[in-house]
């Protein structure tokens, strides 16, 4: 009988950005502010040990990544990834919960049903969770015991969630 490897899963999310606070902030571009760039020294110094590292091609997350690496966090290898993305929110992009819901209140209501939900001109909740559990799935199966990725807050909720089942 074999022994499974444990594997030691490290989910960073980015750093506070430049968008308008209490916005949903999914495939909008956005850059880390100087809060967000500031604040990741003290990460750095944890973070030794990492074998490989994934990440969201997004620029908050490349930021996030290039601080550590300056802050003295041995990056050596990073594998950009389209499914670590945040959800695209689609024309509830750079808006705040008060918006949309007057703007929106019918989408609102029906975001209560979660797993059959698309966000209005964006991305379904299905097709998000799928990626989330895609890339779990890798980080699962990989070879390497110590995985960082760098990703978005709704990504790392849902993996936990899956994890957990």
């Amino acid at each position: 009988m074999s022994k499974q490897q444990t594997i030691r899963i490290n989910l960073i999310r980015h750093g506070p950005t430049t968008a308008p606070q209490h916005t949903f902030v999914g495939s909008t571009d956005v850059p880390l502010s100087g809060k967000g760039l500031g604040g990741l020294q003290g990460l750095a110094n944890k973070l030794h040990g990492i074998e490989q590292w994934y990440a969201s091609p997004m620029l908050r997350t490349r930021q996030t990544l290039e601080q550590l690496q300056q802050h003295g966090c041995p990056i050596k290898s990073i594998c950009y990834d389209k499914c670590l993305r945040e959800v695209d929110f689609g024309r509830w992009e750079l808006q705040t919960f008060a918006q949309i819901s007057k703007t929106d209140p019918a989408a609102i209501e029906s975001w209560n049903n979660y797993q059959d939900f698309s966000f209005p001109e964006g991305e379904s909740v299905a097709h998000f969770t799928q990626r989330a559990e895609e890339m779990l799935n890798l980080f699962k199966n990989a070879t390497h015991s110590n995985i960082g990725v760098v990703t978005h807050g709704g990504i790392i909720r849902t993996m936990i969630c899956l994890a957990l089942d």
